[in-house]
C-alpha cells in the first residue's frame, strides 16, 4: 500500500462538496432550502407580490438546479433534485394544482361554461353582432395561421 503525502495536505470536502458527489442534498440542508422558500411564497402572497403560490414554481426550480450544477452536480440530477424540492414546497403549502379547464380562462369558467367574448381574439377589436370569436373572416384566417 502506497503512502499519498499530498493527501495529509489537502482540507476535508466540504458538506456540498460531498453533496455534490454523491449527487444528494442532505437532509439538513435539503429541510432549511424548503424552509426557505416556504417563507418566502408566504410573504409574497401577504405582500401581494404574487396571486397563487405556484407563481414562483419555475424561479425555484431553475434557481435550486442552477446552484447544484454550479456545485458540481450533473444536470440530470440537480433538476430531479430541484423538482423534488419544489415539490415538497408545494406539499406544506397545500398547493392545488388547477385542472385543464381551470388553466383556461380565455375559454371556460367551469367544465362546458363558455365566457362571453366582446372582443376579437386576433385583434382585440370589439365584436360585431352574431360573432363570437373573430371580428372578421381576415382575423379568423390570420389566427390560425399564426397557430401551425
Amino acid at each position: 500500500m502506497a503512502f499519498d503525502m499530498a493527501g495529509l495536505f489537502t482540507a476535508k470536502p466540504s458538506r456540498r462538496e460531498r453533496d455534490a458527489a454523491r449527487e444528494r442534498l442532505a437532509k439538513d440542508r435539503a429541510e432549511k432550502i424548503v424552509g426557505n422558500l416556504c417563507a418566502v411564497t408566504r410573504l409574497a402572497l401577504e405582500e401581494g407580490r404574487i396571486l397563487t403560490t405556484l407563481a414562483y414554481e419555475g424561479t425555484f426550480r431553475a434557481t435550486i438546479r442552477s446552484e447544484l450544477c454550479l456545485q458540481g452536480w450533473s444536470w440530470q440530477a440537480a433538476d430531479d433534485t430541484a423538482q423534488d424540492v419544489v415539490a415538497v414546497v408545494f406539499s406544506i403549502l397545500q398547493v392545488k394544482r388547477p385542472d385543464w379547464y381551470e388553466g383556461q380562462p380565455d375559454w371556460t369558467i367551469k367544465r362546458g361554461t363558455l365566457i362571453e367574448r366582446t372582443r376579437c381574439a386576433n385583434c382585440g377589436h370589439a365584436l360585431p353582432e352574431g360573432h363570437t370569436k373573430f371580428c372578421s373572416t381576415p382575423c379568423r384566417r390570420v389566427h390560425g395561421l399564426r397557430l401551425m
